[in-house]
């Protein structure tokens, strides 16, 4: 699990500060206190459908993204108050809902929030993040499974050992495990054939890192933006 909450707290919004602000702080930092932060609830927000609309996303009437949200675009984590939540995803500047989904959630808790199907079937997944705090000489990774017609799959991850994560469904997700930081492959095999299905470049993953690997797209379609393909994000970086 997550670290002292007064630590990972601090950590997280001083994450959030980054990425949203985009700030570089030069000077050196003394050893500070953490501020005393209120309870929170802190969400990300995938666009997982491939062929769904540009879309705006409200959380109780509140909209949370600025641009249109397309397929493969991610929203970085935000501060929510704990509690039921009614997600409604609608196509941009329109009135009119593609979905609305109610989900609770809980105070000190990290989420990923993933629009997952096909638009005539549209559906979103809230999937708590759980991870250790991570180390400069290992990362941690999962694999996230948001391709509505591919069967179960392994994510194959290789280095100078071999680590595997098993049959993980379409809206699932595995937990996090540990590997070495360094250059890595990660394959995706099926579960019912062992065929592999993708196979990643070479990667270089980096030490103090948590990483979501993503699966989406769609095994029918040979090529285009809505093809069967990897994609990886960073959910945390442990400065």
């Amino acid at each position: 699990m997550y670290p002292a909450k007064s630590t990972w707290r601090a950590k997280f919004h001083l994450v959030l500060s980054v990425v949203t602000s985009v700030t570089l702080l030069s000077s050196c930092m003394g050893d500070l206190e953490a501020p005393d932060f209120p309870p929170t609830a802190y969400v990300s927000i995938y666009q997982g459908s491939p062929d769904a609309p540009a879309m705006d996303i409200f959380a109780n009437q509140n909209k949370v993204n600025r641009d249109p949200m397309l397929f493969s675009q991610a929203l970085p984590y935000n501060a929510f108050f704990p509690g039921d939540r009614d997600f409604r995803f609608a196509s941009f500047n329109s009135a009119t809902s593609l979905l609305e989904k109610d989900f609770k959630l809980e105070a000190d808790s990290v989420y990923s929030l993933f629009v997952v199907n096909e638009s005539s079937n549209l559906d979103a997944v809230l999937i708590q993040d759980n991870w250790e705090e991570p180390k400069a000489e290992s990362a941690q990774v999962r694999l996230v499974h948001l391709s509505p017609d591919t069967e179960n799959v392994s994510l194959v991850i290789t280095q100078e050992s071999t680590k595997t994560i098993e049959n993980v469904a379409f809206k699932g997700s595995s937990e996090f495990i540990e590997i070495p930081k360094g250059t890595t492959t990660l394959v995706i095999r099926s579960k019912t054939t062992n065929q592999t299905l993708l196979t990643s470049d070479v990667l270089d993953l980096k030490g103090n890192r948590v990483y979501s690997v993503l699966i989406r797209g769609l095994k029918a379609e040979s090529s285009g933006n809505k093809k069967l393909d990897l994609q990886i994000l960073t959910n945390y970086i442990n400065y």
